[in-house]
């Protein structure tokens, strides 16, 4: 693709983005760099789109995380969030119902973007016309000086000493005190019943207080809350099955449905499956100075059960059964070190620990940005002389080392140079 049909690709892709923002009618700015476009909310919030102009991959990125979209004819999918599109308009709807600046109307066309043009209609004189522009006028001089009279957060005290009354009725269904480490609130409405389930530790790592909201899949219907103190850690048992999560972040408690009052609620893009005899841990970590600019990992602890071993045919061809889990495992090495890998069809790029990385030498190692569910994160990609899958050798191959992480993950670009095929529960891989 030449490089003026790559910039024909990437403004047809952001002119439509655009038409997307626009047909909402909030108080979003755009701002494109190159192939990136950024889309900016009035509390802070921002959406990055990002495209790729050799491979047309889409990266879009927001605060619960990003996904990596793969072009497919006219439009672009990804495995874990399906059509682009669909993905954006529903990050769209959340990030504007998440606070209520963010679904104010413009007061001033965002530079780029087409100016709105008002046409009127002469029927017999100028009385209507003038009429409109007069109302027109006089709700742009209210809106102004209702955004001019808000006090600033500076100002948040004095303004609570002077409007007694009002801060009262707004705060009614608020608590004052602020709650212990560890308070549970379990939701009647949702039925769920605590016990001897599984045991979820939360681990918060962050400098602000969060409250962890579990809800029924695919709603925003709480079924309990945990409060977790800065820098200190809760446990609770929750029932085996499906949840999605829901963090709220502030400075100014509110109760334990809502989170703070002065704060935001993030909803986390992937749900959390809890089995049984199966703990699982949730570290909350900071990636920046505010509440609300945190990134949570999910750790799984299974109960240790052996890797089934694979049976080797006379030309070096495998076969290896899936494990329990579901996961295909298959043995392998990387500069000499023994390495258990993780079949992973998503992935484009085999991607291993740090540990591992240390442990065979792997230098020159150039730093990436990489988006993953849980947000931004830091790492690298580093070309090793020598890797082993079973008994085939293999050269010069590309792996990412990536921070914390616990799993090493096989992806396409070595799976690539084999035969994979599958019958039913046994995974078949020969060369090609």
């Amino acid at each position: 693709m030449t490089e003026s049909a790559n910039d024909a690709a990437g403004d047809a892709l952001f002119a439509r983005i655009r038409q997307m923002v626009t047909a909402r009618g909030a108080d979003i700015r755009l701002q494109r760099e190159a192939s990136t476009l950024k889309l900016l909310f009035a509390d802070g919030q921002r959406i990055l789109i990002n495209l790729d102009q050799q491979t047309r991959h889409v990266w879009l990125a927001a605060a619960d995380g990003g996904s990596e979209f793969m072009p497919q004819g006219a439009s672009w999918q990804s495995a874990q969030h399906g059509e682009l599109f669909a993905r954006l308009d529903t990050l769209l709807e959340q990030t504007i119902a998440s606070d209520p600046r963010n679904s104010r109307a413009p007061l001033s066309t965002p530079p780029g973007a087409a100016p709105v043009i008002i046409r009127y209609v002469q029927s017999g004189g100028h009385g209507l016309r003038n009429a409109m522009i007069i109302i027109l006028l006089c709700a742009v001089a209210y809106l102004l000086t209702q955004r001019a009279t808000q006090p600033s957060v500076a100002d948040e005290s004095a303004a609570e000493q002077a409007m007694p009354t009002t801060l009262a009725n707004n705060e009614r269904q608020c608590e004052r005190r602020f709650p212990d480490n560890g308070s549970t609130t379990v939701f009647p409405e949702s039925g769920l019943q605590l016990g001897n389930g599984t045991e979820l530790t939360l681990v918060n790592e962050h400098a602000h207080p969060l409250l962890l909201i579990l809800t029924a899949p695919h709603t925003l219907i709480p079924s309990m809350s945990v409060m977790v103190h800065a820098r200190q850690q809760a446990s609770v048992r929750i029932p085996p099955g499906q949840y999605d999560l829901m963090f709220a972040a502030g400075t100014r408690w509110c109760d334990a449905r809502s989170g703070f009052s002065d704060g935001r609620m993030l909803k986390f893009s992937d749900s959390l499956a809890v089995q049984h005899d199966a703990p699982v841990r949730i570290a909350m970590q900071s990636s920046g100075a505010g509440p609300e600019d945190f990134r949570a990992l999910i750790s799984t602890f299974s109960p240790a059960a052996p890797l089934p071993a694979p049976s080797f045919s006379g030309d070096g061809s495998m076969a290896v059964k899936r494990h329990s889990n579901g996961h295909f495992y298959l043995p392998g090495s990387i500069a000499g070190v023994p390495v258990t890998f993780m079949l992973d069809t998503g992935a484009s790029v085999t991607s291993i620990t740090s540990e591992i990385a240390r442990e065979a030498g792997v230098r020159n190692c150039k730093e990436i940005q990489v988006q993953t569910a849980n947000g931004s994160t830091t790492g690298c990609i580093a070309l090793v002389p020598q890797m082993t899958l079973g008994n085939f050798t293999l050269r010069n191959i590309t792996v990412a080392v990536m921070p914390n992480m616990e799993t090493n993950l096989l992806g396409a670009n070595v799976l690539r140079n084999f035969r994979v095929g599958q019958d039913q529960d046994t995974l078949l891989i020969g060369r090609n």
